[in-house]
């Protein structure tokens, strides 16, 4: 991975997490739990994706980046809600290096509240998705303020209008679908099923991004103009590698890199290509052994390990890699319209980075 994708990657970073920084937002969010829960995960370091491919996007199309950053910053926030809410039915306590905020939650409820541990989680789960419920409208406001930066007023109406209807349906039925998979006996799974959840789940706010990028770029209210398209065909089968790559490092990346635990996808009986493939190459015993632990919240932590040993052993992890590495390369024709430009360079770059990263 070029040095210079990293560096062009962190100058988007810094200026969306300076968008988030302006005081008149902050004085929003009250009482003080509350705010701390909503700033929590945007005030670490984190790769900010989202917004650079929507930032890269508009400039591909020959666009201003400037113009495009509150909705780069949109994108983000609302990436970040659905983070939020994700790591409650997950059950997570570290994201990003620290609490999840739900966790976060509890400890200010046992610490500064004095409840009982009981209560603490039950506080701790409200306080999570009342934040959660507030970032989600925060981005609607971001995406609105395009206005102010000459966007014109179909083309914000429009983002708006896919955002909060095609987007956060499809996501969120993504979201469920995940949720019913880690309930289903592993015999049951099925590959088209699970690339569709992944799809849904991860590919559709990447495209989603592309797409806004493109038509802020393009000034564009049309979601089927052919530019818009191709990029966010390009985008959506890069996210769809993305999330691949991110259950491979779910097994075998770097907690501290990471800033999340790995192995949980065990406890949680997460329904990946990883666990299919390894399932179906598996003897009688290995299947019996991999029900009885995947999705067992209680499984002792040898029992985890020898399941992610199981997972890699039988070419889980083999399988996922080759198959994420075909939907960058089904994804990079996608952008030979453009014209070539250091934007389009950095989305290319962004796409081979979704399989190269360890983070």
């Amino acid at each position: 991975m070029p040095v210079d994708f990293m560096d062009e990657l962190r100058r988007r970073e810094q200026r969306v997490v300076g968008y988030f920084s302006d005081p008149r937002f902050r004085d929003w969010f009250r009482p003080e739990h509350l705010q701390r829960a909503v700033y929590a995960y945007i005030e670490r370091p984190g790769k900010r994706l989202r917004p650079a491919v929507l930032l890269f996007s508009c400039g591909a199309v020959g666009g201003d980046e400037d113009v495009a950053l509150p909705a780069a910053a949109g994108i983000e926030l609302f990436h970040t809600w659905t983070l939020v809410h994700d790591d409650v039915i997950d059950h997570d306590l570290k994201r990003r290096g620290g609490p999840t905020v739900h966790e976060q939650g509890r400890q200010m409820g046992a610490e500064e509240l004095g409840l009982q541990p009981a209560a603490a989680i039950d506080y701790g789960n409200d306080l999570a998705i009342l934040a959660g419920d507030v970032q989600q409208g925060w981005s609607v406001c971001l995406f609105a303020e395009l206005a102010a930066k000459g966007v014109p007023p179909e083309v914000v109406l429009s983002l708006i209008a896919r955002l909060e209807s095609h987007v956060l349906n499809e996501l969120i039925r993504g979201e469920l679908l995940d949720v019913q998979f880690a309930t289903l006996d592993l015999d049951s799974l099925q590959q088209d099923a699970i690339i569709e959840m992944l799809w849904l789940k991860t590919g559709i706010l990447y495209e989603f991004a592309a797409m806004a990028g493109a038509m802020i770029g393009l000034a564009t209210p049309d979601t089927d103009d052919p530019t818009v398209q191709a990029i966010g065909q390009f985008a959506a089968k890069c996210g769809t590698a993305f999330q691949l790559q991110d259950d491979i490092l779910g097994l075998v990346g770097d907690e501290r890199a990471l800033g999340k635990p790995v192995g949980s996808d065990v406890r949680e009986g997460k329904g990946t290509t990883i666990v299919y493939h390894a399932f179906r190459q598996a003897k009688d015993s290995q299947r019996e052994f991999l029900k009885r632990v995947l999705g067992n919240r209680q499984a002792d932590d040898a029992d985890v390990a020898q399941v992610m040993r199981l997972l890699r052993d039988l070419g889980g992890v083999e399988y996922t890699n080759t198959l994420a590495k075909e939907y960058i390369a089904q994804a990079l024709p996608c952008l030979d319209g453009l014209r070539p430009s250091p934007s389009k360079e950095l989305l290319l770059a962004w796409a081979h980075f979704m399989i190269e990263r360890e983070f």
